[in-house]
């Protein structure tokens, strides 16, 4: 049976252990993916296949000329060579609602930060085979950093 200074003294130890957790280093890694830099190329070989966090400035961010596909292009990556991020038609609505009803405009110039799955591209068209890629699945993958200079 617990008597009330029982009671107390459980009390006081769970408080006092509490008070040293918080003292203690936390020894769980982050669940946060390290940022890297959208022109890394090599630690971006590296990653294939798991989700990481990419950071850059966007040079042109817009929907293909069918409007099936958003395509997204980094500032200082070679043409044709370094990392695509792409998005669908089936998430425009959503991707435009959460910003501010233009993603392509309120993206392009913007320094960004994009968390998904690296994958290499599986579409039909040669030239971009054996590239990298982030698919767009929603809007809080994209996180902007700083918003593009106004013109």
């Amino acid at each position: 049976m617990l008597t009330r200074s029982r009671i107390v003294g459980l009390m006081v130890l769970c408080l006092c252990a509490a008070a040293h957790a918080e003292d203690a280093p936390a020894t769980q890694p982050s669940t946060q993916p390290a940022v890297i830099s959208a022109g890394d190329a090599a630690t971006l070989a590296a990653k294939k296949g798991e989700t990481v966090t990419v950071e850059g400035v966007i040079a042109k961010a817009e929907w293909s000329k069918s409007g099936k596909v958003f395509n997204v292009e980094f500032k200082d990556i070679e043409a044709d060579k370094g990392l695509m991020v792409s998005a669908f038609q089936k998430n425009k609505e959503k991707l435009d609602a959460a910003f501010d009803g233009d993603a392509a405009a309120k993206l392009t110039g913007a320094k960004i930060q994009i968390t998904g799955k690296l994958e290499v591209y599986g579409g039909k068209i040669e030239k971009f085979k054996d590239r990298l890629q982030i698919v767009i699945q929603n809007p809080q993958q994209i996180t902007i950093v700083e918003p593009a200079p106004k013109p």
